[in-house]
């Protein structure tokens, strides 16, 4: 078929210029006619690492076609400087996964780099991708990537190599295990380096947990978990919290305060106030639990 398979490849520097650098799996690649080649593995471009199978160098359009990527890390600044003045750079906790797309590494006409070219490498997402966050690490892995995640619209990045953290952007919607009803947001990075969101509730607040209860204010997405500050109403009661921790089948919360008007109908409920509490909600079973910390 007149494929050559070359094995022992360690790294393939593509442009320097551009720092796009692969590294095959396997150390393998597959050269084809007219220096195309086929590789699974790496592709470091610039500061972001893209992880996939199957992909495919273009030596004509000067780009990698990429229909199957595992995973997309990207390398962003934390603000810091090193004792040379150069910004520090750290991986973003979260990886957008499932991507199908292509990188432009320059302009086709200039592969060797010699034209200033700042827009390139450019990558490119075509089909939906997601991101999920089922680590262990974020609140003991409760968020099942089966029905917990971030649909993320196709989209495109330029500058891989000289990006600026408020191009970390991505458009998708919310998919939260039923937690709230799905809605649209976009994904940036957040204060403990991690994709995520800070957004609004609508007026009227929005049902959690299939109408169980209602929440005003704040939500917060990060690899912290899902988190909230404001007011939770719930049968009579009323939560007031500046962090709420939202897990599929639970809340946990220290309120600052909360009450239960009197109610007696429907069920009775005795009117209560309270201060500085620990909450539970376990909302399939309707049960919500207030106990003291330091005030009766």
């Amino acid at each position: 078929d007149f494929d050559l398979h070359l094995r022992g490849v360690n790294r393939i520097n593509v442009s320097d210029s551009q720092e796009v650098v692969i590294y095959p799996s396997h150390r393998e690649v597959t050269l084809k006619k007219n220096r195309d080649f086929d590789f699974s593995g790496v592709i470091q471009a610039g500061r972001f690492d893209v992880m996939g199978s199957n992909f495919s160098f273009k030596y004509d359009e000067f780009k990698i076609d990429m229909p199957n990527v595992d995973s997309l890390r990207i390398y962003a600044e934390t603000g810091a400087v090193d004792k040379d003045g150069n910004p520090v750079i750290r991986p973003v906790k979260t990886m957008i996964e499932k991507i199908s797309g292509d990188l432009l590494i320059d302009k086709p006409d200039n592969k060797s780099g010699i034209k200033p070219a700042d827009e390139y490498p450019i990558l490119n997402s075509f089909k939906d991708s997601y991101v999920f966050y089922d680590k262990k690490s974020i609140q003991g892995g409760v968020y099942n990537k089966d029905d917990f995640y971030f649909h993320v619209e196709p989209f495109t990045i330029d500058s891989l190599d000289n990006f600026d953290n408020d191009q970390l952007k991505f458009k998708g919607t919310m998919l939260s295990a039923g937690i709230f009803p799905d809605f649209d947001e976009t994904l940036t990075l957040q204060s403990d380096h991690s994709l995520g969101f800070i957004r609004k509730t609508p007026k009227g607040g929005y049902p959690m947990y299939g109408g169980k209860g209602t929440f005003h204010d704040t939500i917060r997405l990060s690899n912290e978990g899902l988190r909230g500050s404001g007011m939770l109403e719930y049968i009579t009661s009323t939560t007031y919290s500046n962090d709420f921790i939202f897990f599929p089948d639970s809340m946990n919360a220290i309120a600052q305060r909360f009450n239960v008007k009197e109610s007696p109908v429907e069920v009775e409920l005795p009117p209560v106030e309270g201060e500085d509490v620990m909450t539970r909600w376990y909302p399939a079973k309707d049960i919500m639990i207030h106990r003291e910390r330091s005030k009766p």
